[in-house]
């Protein structure tokens, strides 16, 4: 077993300062997540694509892409990939919204959009810092990538719109397109995985 390094050892530490910094950022100077979002190509903001491709680079560097086909060959990994990515997580995260933060639409609804976005850069992080098969992760974050470009509008119908009326909730408003979610996973995957 190696010996984690000051910055692996302490992550969630680093996670919440960056956090408190964003929050205190906000506060004192507010026209910065303005600046911010101005860097964006379409639905994509650059500071965070470069942010997340930083991230992803040195784990996805150490994969062998020739060992990665055997991963797809092991379908008991693959469904029990996509029941707990997408079937438990989405329900899950839909009933913690209901239950919890009902009073609260707008969080209610940023916990059920979590539950319905895979999230690919720290699961390539913590199975790195495990010392994790590099070769099943990239293929798993992959084969998951495709089934997010998939699914996640599909999903957000039935989660944001069909269920919470249905529950007497009416209907939350999001806007994007299955285009706007294949190109953020296209460049927040492709480059590193290109790379």
């Amino acid at each position: 077993m190696k010996k984690l390094s000051f910055l692996d050892n302490y992550l969630t530490l680093w996670i919440f300062i960056a956090m408190v910094l964003g929050l205190l950022i906000s506060h004192f100077s507010p026209g910065f997540g303005v600046k911010i979002n101005q860097m964006s190509m379409g639905s994509t903001s650059i500071p965070i694509a470069i942010g997340l491709i930083l991230m992803m680079y040195p784990p996805l560097a150490k994969v062998n892409y020739q060992e990665i086909g055997k991963v797809f060959g092991n379908k008991k990994v693959l469904l029990l990939s996509l029941m707990q990515n997408w079937i438990i997580g989405p329900i899950l995260m839909f009933l913690l919204a209901f239950l919890f933060l009902r009073q609260y639409p707008d969080y209610m609804l940023g916990l059920i959009l979590i539950g319905l976005a895979r999230c690919i850069a720290m699961v390539l992080i913590w199975n790195d810092l495990a010392e994790g098969n590099h070769e099943y992760c990239a293929g798993l974050v992959a084969f998951n990538s495709i089934f997010q470009i998939i699914l996640f509008p599909i999903y957000s119908l039935i989660f944001i719109s069909i269920i919470p009326k249905f529950l007497g909730f009416g209907i939350f408003e999001v806007h994007f397109s299955n285009l706007d979610i294949a190109k953020s996973v296209a460049i927040y995957l492709g480059v590193p995985f290109h790379s």
